[in-house]
């Protein structure tokens, strides 16, 4: 009796323990490549209206080109790991994400916490628009908007960004075209000043025109302040410097030679919030290639 009572105890004890474990395989089990979003805004950066808008465009271009492209939002990506790019690689991988048996695709990943992004291809397509200098040219599309927080923008120009690559590809075209990186001392990549397409400026023509040319203007300008200047001549009365008849009592009358004014500044309460951002380094390897940084 003793050992049928135990016996039923371990049993309810183990199905106690193994309930909980079921669920949760279901519920990620449930949460499949074909049930994932193309847009999963956990950020809450986007109105309902936006997010299924961009939502269509992403599955039209996805459709178009064989290769799905992803939006994913975070709080703190450091839930799912300390690096934004593995994070981004973590989650493509857990929930079996791309197209095909090739798992074509491409994902943006936000983390709102520190303000960190990256951007991941995976597949032969995937890898090639999130290459070296193709990727550059896709971040170079929508890190202006997201670092003055417009995220409607940001995301549009990052799916209008993977459409335009995405053809190019298809159509043989060279992807790597107009991308134009500086390399900054602390081996992070930089956006160059000139836009794509435009030739780089002789190093001399450079030097010219932005230390010597200032330095040659401002000669001038005061050669010709110091021409119209004339010297005072000296006075041997104080009564030259004197304001007429300010010395004479018998006239009630104010001079004021110097005047306060007090300013407040009136702060903005626009709310808004923009970032500077920084570098962003290149990654490959492991089935993908992409880009992380700061926005």
């Amino acid at each position: 009796m003793k050992k049928r009572l135990l016996s039923l105890i371990m049993i309810v004890l183990l199905l106690v323990l193994l309930l909980p474990a079921a669920f949760a395989a279901d519920n990620v089990a449930s949460e499949s490549a074909e049930d994932f979003p193309y847009v999963l805004d956990k950020a809450g950066l986007l109105r309902d209206s936006v997010r299924e808008a961009l939502e269509e465009t992403a599955r039209s271009y996805s459709e178009a080109h064989h290769c799905k492209l992803y939006i994913v939002t975070l709080d703190d990506h450091t839930e799912f790991n300390y690096d934004v790019y593995e994070a981004a690689k973590g989650i493509f991988l857990h929930y079996d994400l791309g197209y095909g048996e090739t798992r074509e695709g491409v994902l943006l990943l936000l983390s709102m916490n520190e303000r960190d992004y990256a951007l991941i291809g995976h597949g032969v397509q995937g890898e090639a628009v999130c290459g070296y200098e193709s990727s550059w040219l896709i971040e170079d599309a929508f890190l202006d908007n997201f670092r003055n927080n417009d995220w409607r923008g940001g995301f549009a120009d990052y799916l209008d960004a993977c459409d335009r690559q995405l053809t190019r590809l298809e159509d043989g075209e060279d992807i790597s075209e107009g991308a134009n990186i500086i390399v900054g001392d602390d081996g992070l990549e930089y956006h160059s000043y000139n836009q794509p397409g435009v030739k780089e400026k002789n190093w001399l023509v450079r030097m010219l025109t932005t230390i010597f040319a200032p330095l040659i203007a401002a000669f001038g300008t005061c050669a010709t302040f110091k021409a119209q200047m004339k010297p005072p001549k000296e006075a041997r009365h104080a009564d030259a410097y004197l304001v007429p008849r300010s010395m004479d009592l018998r006239v009630k009358q104010d001079l004021f030679i110097n005047r306060t004014e007090t300013r407040t500044l009136i702060e903005s309460d626009s709310g808004s919030r923009s970032s500077g951002g920084g570098g962003s380094s290149f990654h490959s390897g492991g089935g993908f290639s992409g880009r992380s940084g700061k926005f």
